[in-house]
């Protein structure tokens, strides 16, 4: 930390004034958060904190932003906390996708006589045999 202080003191960015920034018994203060340095595990550790816990429960981005927010800061947060949730496994087996639906079914005709209408599927990625890995079936919807 010490030395992010340091290298932080010395840059002579318009966008970070030292006033924005202190130190207290080893720990990287900016804006009154925590600084959190370019540690991958480390942000981790403080996201699953604020989103993995029972009482967080998987509240979503801008909340788990907000909860994240109100002790700690560093570079790209909201970016990293936003891939963080929607790549949670857990979330993406088990909550569900709000998108309005498709539009409703329709049946299809009755076909008028055999081989009037076909459906073609591909079964692909076989064994090889006599030099073909494709298998290629046709079914007429009539007479199947």
């Amino acid at each position: 930390m010490a030395k992010v202080a340091r290298e932080l003191r010395q840059a002579s960015s318009k966008t970070v004034r030292s006033a924005e920034w202190s130190e207290d018994e080893g720990v990287l203060w900016f804006r009154g958060k925590i600084y959190v340095p370019q540690n991958l595990d480390l942000q981790r550790r403080v996201v699953l904190l604020c989103y993995d816990t029972k009482v967080a429960s998987h509240s979503g981005s801008w909340k788990t932003l907000e909860l994240v927010f109100r002790n700690y800061w560093w570079p790209q947060m909201s970016r990293y906390i936003g891939q963080y949730v929607n790549t949670c496994d857990l979330c993406l087996r088990t909550k569900l996708i709000r998108q309005t639906l498709v539009g409703k079914l329709h049946p299809l005709r009755i076909p008028d006589s055999q081989w009037d209408t076909l459906s073609v599927d591909f079964i692909v990625e076989l064994l090889l045999s006599s030099g073909h890995d494709v298998v290629m079936t046709v079914v007429d919807s009539v007479s199947k």
